[in-house]
């Protein structure tokens, strides 16, 4: 599938059209033709070459005219919301950047479709090269000095509504964009080390039949679930002290396709460091049954935000996120992590303090009598103490 440019966004060719049209729109075509061997080159053979030049420049004209449009305007409203928060003597007003570029009468009454599309810009079959977008930019754009990172701040503000966690991504270039996947994938996926510390990674064996243990029996094990405050990315997990720290996901029902493309993404592209795949298949090993899903809702690890359908089996999200999914053993960010878990987790001590906690310190009753025991128990033996050692006083008295 390939997205298509709605029709009031397509190159006008009536005779009562800009006079400055033909001209633009011979430049777009002049620029796609010229890196048209790398456009054919970003697809796979089978697919491209049932398609002529031609048709293949004006499929990737009309797409990218329709990207260009959409990261533009949402790098429009990038400045404005910036504008709006710096102090209000340091904020000018534009006009042009106020003026809203939707035509209302086109999507009045249909808004709600926008963000499907937004979603489809994330599939992974719908992907095309994001330096055509670069190119479409520069023949296109007014602004001699406005540069093409502005499409990354577009793009960025585009899919914020998507990111599984509020991120604080680094700068990204817009010449390490390969598509707007790619280019979601990149302000996802960043994992931040202390200062001076790399981050910890152990070799595992190249097959395990289990990661970590489900949720419910580290709990029993005295693992405690904690949300990771201040992370840079859902994806940075951490264990210390017998406490695993995830950082906060919410589940919404667009959550399941945006991260299975994002797992298609790094399962068919080489050079992927594969956290995401890794971070899907360490959550399925913990969120084996509903009462796993309950223990992280309750902890704050998981949000769970989806519709009744897909609720009643939000048990499964993650194992049908990580179905069929490979990853290579040395290729674990979370191994460390696992290998704590696991040393934890058939430690005896933990084990024995969990269980001491479940079974007399459970509820307040059940504290309230163990409490009532002791003190009894005390007070008896201090009554035992004083009536020997009175008897033993009076006997050397009397001596």
């Amino acid at each position: 599938m390939v997205l298509r440019a709605p029709a009031h966004q397509q190159a006008p060719s009536s005779p009562g059209a800009c006079p400055r049209t033909p001209t633009l729109l011979r430049r777009c075509l002049d620029a796609l033709k010229s890196v048209q061997p790398r456009i054919r080159a970003s697809y796979p053979r089978n697919i491209e070459d049932r398609c002529d030049v031609g048709d293949m420049v004006l499929t990737m004209l009309l797409d990218g005219c329709f990207i260009l449009h959409r990261l533009l305007k949402y790098a429009r409203i990038a400045r404005r919301e910036a504008a709006a928060s710096a102090p209000a003597a340091a904020r000018g007003r534009n006009d042009e950047e106020e003026e809203e570029d939707d035509d209302w009468t086109q999507v009045f009454g249909r808004c709600w479709v926008w963000s499907f599309i937004t979603c489809d810009l994330l599939l992974l079959e719908n992907q095309i090269p994001f330096f055509v977008v670069q190119k479409l930019f520069e023949q296109l754009r007014t602004d001699p000095d406005e540069t093409s990172d502005v499409l990354v701040a577009g793009a960025l503000r585009l899919f914020r509504s998507l990111r599984p966690q509020m991120l604080h991504s680094s700068r990204i270039a817009c010449r390490d964009v390969h598509h707007l996947l790619h280019l979601f994938y990149l302000s996802v996926g960043k994992l931040a080390a202390a200062p001076g510390v790399p981050r910890q990674h152990i070799e595992l064996p190249s097959e395990l039949p289990q990661w970590v243990p489900c949720a419910k029996e580290l709990e029993e094990a005295g693992v405690k679930f904690r949300a990771r405050q201040g992370a840079t990315s859902f994806l940075d997990v951490e264990f210390h002290g017998g406490v695993l720290e995830i950082p906060t996901l919410q589940l919404y029902d667009y959550s399941e396709p945006l991260l299975r493309n994002l797992i298609a993404f790094e399962q068919t592209y080489p050079f992927t460091p594969g956290h995401v795949t890794a971070y899907a298949i360490f959550m399925d090993c913990l969120v084996s049954s509903p009462e796993d899903m309950r223990l992280l809702q309750l902890s704050g690890v998981l949000v769970n935000q989806m519709n009744g359908a897909r609720n009643r089996d939000a048990a499964g999200f993650f194992g049908r996120l990580c179905h069929e999914a490979h990853l290579a053993a040395d290729r674990n960010y979370l191994a460390g992590v696992i290998t704590g878990v696991n040393k934890y987790q058939r430690a005896r001590w933990p084990r024995w303090r969990a269980a001491l906690v479940r079974n007399y310190f459970s509820n307040p009753w059940v504290v309230t009598s163990l409490a009532a025991a002791v003190l009894l128990l005390v007070l008896t033996m201090l009554q035992s103490f004083f009536a020997v050692y009175g008897t033993v006083n009076g006997r050397e008295i009397l001596n």
